[in-house]
């Protein structure tokens, strides 16, 4: 599934940052996401999607 975020405030995970308004994709495959970033992209596991996700408003 593929679909956008947009971020709640402006992020870093370093060497990646977001920032606030802007919208990302994210592509969920079987057992990870792959989030974009300005710089590029990063994969999370499943198990902190929720996490990573509250500092994102999902799209539909």
């Amino acid at each position: 599934m593929i679909y956008k975020v947009i971020a709640k405030k402006n992020l870093n995970a370093h060497p990646h940052t977001w920032t606030k308004g802007l919208d990302y994709q994210v592509v969920e495959k079987d057992g990870y996401i792959i989030l974009a970033s300005n710089e590029g992209s990063i994969n999370y596991v499943n198990a902190i999607k929720e996490h990573v996700f509250k500092e994102f408003e999902i799209q539909n």
